[in-house]
């Protein structure tokens, strides 16, 4: 029996993890090679896995698994030697299509009263360029209770909710208009105490002021905003996500149950 550690990357069905990097470990063993998925993650991860092709499944593997953070699942997939050319090289996109989403399903209870504190510095004032169900990008499942706040390139983004830095991304400068540049944009990620997800995207190259792991509170100055990724103006994308990827409605201090209108200014007062 022999055990490597290797690191891959798996690109998920939705922007709300993709390009997020697992470990696996390969152990082989006399007939067959077994893989570990490893969650480097502050938070869980939820992956379903399926075969790339069906008519032709001479492999065992688990069709969903949740991994909590910083854990490992044993035994994902047990590939045999005989269908391996290669156990130095080996591709498991030739062999399963992975579909996976940050958080457990099982324990986010999102806290729908909660009200946000818009995520710039106090006294300052912003257009609200696209909110929910925005024709442009908000229109899907991760996106529809988005807003994109009219932040310039080096505006500061602050802190809407308390939380800890799970995921950061700034090593990026493209952006453009198609949904091919939606992986080139730099962000940060906040898990929450209700288990929900804060992402702030489209900040500037090396934008983040904060580091993973990171505790953050209310109005702190967490990141720089840019114009990278999917989009054709420079604004901060704001976005709060439950299980599996899925927006939930968010409102605002001073604006209580009030959904921020495409257009219109709003003011942090406090």
């Amino acid at each position: 029996m022999k055990q490597i550690v290797l690191t891959i990357t798996f690109l998920c069905s939705s922007n709300i993890c993709l390009g997020q990097t697992i470990k696996i470990t390969k152990t082989i063993y006399n007939d067959s090679v077994s893989i570990d998925f490893i969650n480097p993650l502050l938070c869980a991860m939820e992956f379903s896995l399926t075969p790339v092709d069906s008519t032709n499944q001479n492999f065992k593997f688990k069709k969903h698994i949740i991994i909590k953070a910083k854990d490992t699942s044993f035994n994902v997939i047990k590939l045999p030697l005989s269908i391996i050319k290669d156990t130095s090289k080996i591709s498991l996109n030739k062999f399963i299509k992975t579909k996976g989403r940050l958080g457990d399903p099982n324990t986010i209870k999102p806290d729908y009263n909660y009200k946000y504190t818009l995520p710039y510095q106090k006294g300052k004032s912003f257009k609200i360029i696209q909110t929910f169900g925005g024709k442009f990008s908000h229109n899907l499942e991760h996106s529809k209770y988005a807003i994109d706040f009219g932040l310039k390139i080096g505006d500061t983004i602050t802190a809407a909710r308390n939380g800890i830095v799970i995921f950061i991304k700034e090593d990026s400068k493209k952006y453009g208009k198609t949904r091919k540049f939606i992986n080139y944009a730099n962000k940060i990620k906040v898990l929450h105490n209700d288990g929900t997800i804060g992402d702030y995207v489209h900040l500037d190259y090396n934008g983040a002021l904060v580091k993973v792991g990171d505790s953050i509170i209310v109005g702190q100055p967490i990141g720089i905003s840019g114009l990278t990724g999917f989009t054709t103006t420079p604004h901060l994308h704001f976005v709060v996500f439950k299980e599996r990827g899925l927006a939930i409605p968010i409102y605002f201090k001073g604006y209580n149950n009030k959904i921020l209108k495409r257009n219109k200014y709003y003011k942090r007062k406090k």
